[in-house]
Order: structure tokens, then C-alpha cells, then sequence
């Protein structure tokens, strides 16, 4: 429970980073758990995940630099708030709120829903109770990185891209990309000794690995990047 002294005192701490005027809105999102709603000329309006409210002080300064623009040491104040959010969504979990109806396993030449249940069955047991849906458009990626899948662990949830959606893929490489965000929500990310945020350690791999077209599908995209990247592929 989000109490009245808890939030006051986050303002304190905060404060000291502070010379501007500035806002402050206790969020509960499920997926943009820190942001600046309105920024202007010596004024702040920050929206926080009530998860920031007890964040150490490394993580309170991070904020500020945030909120500030501060572009010194930017990428790893980045990490730190990234790696903060991650570990701490494990203390909720935000699935009973998804609105399945929503949600789209069907696609034009792949259904996922199998696809998650054969995987479930053959790796884990069917000890699983995660959703999955399709999001994304289909067609061509106009950028040079493409996030094929994402696990929610907040929300027990995988997304994949429509772009795999579609012939050109072969079957084993989608059944991989399902398979790799399904590793996920047993092997969680952790904190490394630098304090940075990380979601492929060791144990991660070597699971991953297990997957009967491992080897296969790496190989697959390996050769085949280039073709669905940028212009290469419609």
C-alpha cells in the first residue's frame, strides 16, 4: 500500500537533485513506469512507478539526471534504471489485468498458440502459464534491428513480431523465437557485478541451446539477415 509518508519522503530525497521547480505523480503502470509528462522552462512533471518510492540513492540520482536531460554518462545511468525496473517488476505482477480478448495468436501463416503449447509440452513440462500474441505490423522493417519477441515477466505475456509472420521464415525459426522468450520467464535477468541489467547470462544459454534447431535457426538468420533488414526485403 502506497502511503502519504512514503511519498514525502521520496520528495525529499529527490529534492536534493533538484534546483528546478518540479511535480511529482505516483503511477502504476504496466509498462512506462518512469516519465516525464511535461517539461518546461524550470518546471517538471514526473510520473514514477510506486516501485521507485524505497530505489537506493544511486537510483534516486539517476532520476534526476533523467528528468534534468543530463547527458553525461547517460547510457549507464540508462542501464541502472533499466536494470532497477526489471528486478523490481518481479514484486508485481500486472497479468490479471490483460485483456485477453485483445490478444491475436492466428496470423496470416503462423498460429502461435500451438506453436507455445507444443513447446510447453516438450520443454517445460506444460508447467508454463504464460499468454502470447502476435504485435507489430507486417511488411518491411525500415531500420537495421528488428526485436523479434519480447517476455513480460509482469505480465506473464509474449509478444512476437508479425514481420516473421510470413513464408519466408521457416517454421523452426519462429518455433525458436517463441521457444527464446519462453526461456525467459525461467530464467530471469539479474544484476551483474558492474550493475548493469542482464538477461543472457550463462545459465540463459545454456538452456537456450536446448532447443532441438538451435543451431539451425541461428544459422538461418545469420545468412538470411540482411534479406528481411532495412530494404532488403518486402
Amino acid at each position: 500500500m502506497i502511503t502519504e509518508t512514503a511519498i514525502e519522503e521520496f520528495r525529499k530525497r529527490l529534492s536534493k537533485h533538484f534546483k528546478i521547480r518540479w511535480d511529482l505523480k505516483i503511477n502504476e503502470n504496466r509498462s512506462t513506469m518512469l516519465n516525464v509528462i511535461n517539461r518546461k522552462r524550470g518546471f517538471a512533471r514526473l510520473s514514477v512507478h510506486r516501485m521507485f518510492l524505497d530505489a537506493p540513492e544511486d537510483v534516486i540520482s539517476a532520476i534526476a539526471h533523467y528528468v534534468r536531460g543530463t547527458r553525461r554518462e547517460k547510457s549507464t545511468r540508462d542501464l541502472l534504471l533499466r536494470g532497477y525496473i526489471q528486478t523490481n517488476l518481479k514484486r508485481y505482477n500486472y497479468a490479471h489485468l490483460l485483456d485477453e480478448k485483445k490478444f491475436v495468436t492466428k496470423g496470416r501463416f503462423y498460429d502461435l498458440q500451438p506453436i507455445y503449447d507444443q513447446l510447453n509440452e516438450d520443454y517445460f513440462q506444460n508447467d508454463l502459464d504464460l499468454k502470447i500474441t502476435w504485435n507489430g505490423t507486417w511488411g518491411r522493417i525500415k531500420r537495421r534491428r528488428v526485436t523479434f519477441g519480447q517476455y513480460f515477466d509482469h505480465l506473464d505475456l509474449v509478444k512476437v513480431h508479425r514481420l516473421i509472420d510470413d513464408p519466408f521464415f521457416p517454421d523452426y525459426f519462429v518455433s525458436y523465437i517463441v521457444y527464446h522468450e519462453m526461456v525467459h520467464s525461467v530464467v530471469r535477468g539479474y544484476i551483474d557485478s558492474r550493475g548493469f541489467y542482464r538477461i543472457h547470462g550463462s545459465k540463459f544459454k545454456k538452456m537456450e541451446k536446448e532447443f532441438v534447431d538451435y543451431d539451425k535457426a541461428i544459422n538461418w538468420e545469420k545468412k538470411h539477415r540482411k534479406e528481411f533488414l532495412k530494404d532488403g526485403w518486402t
